[in-house]
């Protein structure tokens, strides 16, 4: 499309594992406005195995709405947009729906070549089938049980790091070795390909052994020094590998690809893409965290000092992976969080329920206290993944507690579809336990990926999109940090409204705070702290001002300490529950 031809509709689609959502944005009055949204159920499985079939469900509820027509007789994408306001100019899709792309990995040493190579991985949609490692602390591997292992797990492909950039070469050289071996036992067509981000300098040794027996690309170092991790490039070439591999594969995803004017997108990366832009909005020298929990994967993004950080927990989400981790950790990572008694059995009847119907709406309290205990956790999971990568420099002010944040996105049909405001604020306090002054943002319509990807075919829509709109704020949390005994006078606040109105608060140690801020009201906030207490403006005992907006939730003071501790007595642990519900409006 020439950069002439201006674009005034751009319809955008994200098929995930269960739900799939459709995005309208047009250009009235001269700028870019959220005009209409839909969501329906993912149609990859049967009896429809068509993707696309999801997609125009999607697109014919907003014609619904907006009284246009998107589709032609044959059920295609009108393209351009026509007269009469038929069709759209640009037409973008993201994906999740596919299965995860199944990896080897093989490195050196277990906390370095072979951490990076996981947590490059990790910023994909992929399933990590088997380690190779030739660290000798760990006894290391015999060639013969790494052409087994590769035989026996088939992987899609196998990512090959170690050495830094002019270190290591032999032992490098011998992990590539028994992979071209194992390469030359399997049939051809089931041969997996080889990533090697490993010594930049052994790169044309690498092709020489491989030549023939499988294809490879290369990617720059995962590790190029000890003491610094590279892992775009590995990331950008299995995102390509996953597109290639498992999202050309879905059903009817051919019809997506003919209709859109960008390449398609994994859901995750055009997420990444949006947080990466919210951050250049705020306080440099904070971080902007995203989190998308999804039915079967949660993804944390991150940005700290200009540098983005994807991390994607698979097959972990609000509907599959809830057994599996139940089953890991015990059914008590589930009650820990409810008001109420519930014995394992219940617990794992509704995970189960949810797993084998994910597109079932929770009907009682009780299931959906269960549903968002599980979405705690997960949230938990993902972050724990995520946390050993980032390197948040000047936003850490506490190694043991989460980077200081401008602003959290949370995104996901779990909160979403949550009653009330004060339940999903609660939710991400209890998963994150941020620090700090940060402002909750809310993808209350499912639209955070479509924006990263638009933002790749018109960045001006994205940035009106939003500002018309697409996001809402959710809430701004004050987390002050320090210590003291429970009941003890630690922070004042006095909210000065627009209007010339005050309201002043004295905060206890314990307490979890909610005060009245509108979405459409601004209000300057000033925090005096007490006993040294840390509130992020600036170290311990800081006082100071700072304008903030209103949310659905209002603005929160968690006065509840960092790390969050439970009681260990299971009735006073629900009360406690209860009141943290009761403190938010839940």
């Amino acid at each position: 499309m020439s950069e002439e031809q201006p674009i005034g509709s751009i319809l955008l689609a994200d098929c995930g594992t269960v739900a799939t959502k459709v995005v309208l944005i047009e250009r009235v009055s001269g700028q870019y406005r959220f005009v209409a949204q839909s969501e329906t159920p993912t149609t990859v499985e049967y009896p429809w195995s068509d993707a696309a079939e999801g997609v125009r469900h999607a697109i014919d509820q907003v014609g619904a709405v907006t009284g246009r027509r998107f589709l032609d007789a044959g059920g295609d994408v009108i393209l351009p947009e026509q007269a009469g306001r038929q069709g759209v100019d640009v037409f973008a899709a993201t994906a999740s729906a596919s299965q995860p792309l199944e990896v080897v990995l093989g490195g050196l040493v277990r906390d370095l070549s072979v951490a990076s190579a996981e947590r490059a991985a990790a910023g994909t949609y992929s399933l990590v089938k088997a380690i190779l490692s030739s660290d000798s602390q760990t006894g290391g591997m015999r060639e013969e049980e790494q052409v087994r292992i590769i035989r026996e797990t088939a992987p899609d492909v196998i990512c090959i790091a170690g050495g830094t950039d002019g270190g290591a070469t032999l032992p490098v050289l011998e992990l590539v070795k028994g992979v071209a071996l194992a390469c030359s036992m399997m049939d051809p067509v089931m041969r997996p390909r080889l990533l090697y981000a490993g010594n930049a300098q052994l790169r044309k040794r690498v092709v020489n052994f491989v030549e023939g027996q499988t294809e490879l690309r290369v990617a720059d170092n995962v590790r190029p020094t000890l003491t610094h991790e590279n892992l775009i490039s590995a990331q950008t070439e299995l995102d390509a590998f996953y597109v290639q591999n498992k999202m050309g594969l879905l059903p009817g995803i051919e019809s997506l690809g003919s209709w859109s004017s960008v390449p398609l997108t994994p859901t995750a990366t055009a997420f990444n893409r949006l947080v990466q832009y919210l951050w250049h909005l705020g306080d440099p020298v904070k971080g902007v965290i995203g989190v998308d929990v999804g039915a079967a994967n949660t993804t944390i993004s991150a940005v700290f000092d200009g540098w983005p950080y994807l991390t994607i927990n698979g097959g972990m989400g609000t509907a599959f992976g809830g057994r599996q981790l139940v089953t890991k950790k015990g059914t008590g990572v589930i009650t820990r969080w409810l008001p109420e008694p519930m014995d394992d059995e219940t617990v794992m009847g509704m995970l189960l329920n949810k797993e084998m119907h994910p597109v079932s709406m929770y009907q009682l309290p009780r299931q959906l206290r269960v549903g968002q205990a599980l979405a705690r956790e997960v949230i938990r999971a993902a972050l724990a993944l995520a946390r050993p990568g980032w390197e948040p420099g000047a936003a850490q002010p506490y190694p043991h507690l989460l980077p200081l944040c401008d602003t959290i996105l949370v995104s996901g049909g779990v909160l979403r579809h949550t009653p009330r405001p004060g339940q999903i604020a609660l939710m991400i306090l209890d998963a994150l336990e941020p620090i700090g002054v940060t402002t909750m943002v809310l993808d209350l319509y499912g639209m955070a990926p479509a924006l990263g990807c638009v933002a790749a075919v018109n960045p001006l829509a994205a940035v009106e999109a939003l500002d018309s709109g697409a996001l809402v704020n959710l809430a701004t949390v004050v987390t002050p940090i320090g210590r003291a005994r429970r009941g003890d006078l630690i922070l004042r606040v006095k909210v000065a409204y627009d209007d010339g109105s005050n309201f002043d608060v004295e905060v206890h140690y314990g307490d979890l705070e909610v005060l009245p801020l509108l979405p459409d009201q601004e209000a300057v906030l000033e925090l005096r702290p007490l006993r040294r207490f840390d509130v992020g403006l600036g170290g311990p005992g800081k006082a100071g001002k700072r304008r903030i907006s209103g949310g659905l939730a209002g603005l929160i003071i968690d006065a509840r300490g960092r790390p969050l501790r439970f009681l260990r007595d299971p009735e006073q642990r629900q009360n406690q529950m209860r009141q943290w519900l009761w403190d938010v409006g839940g």
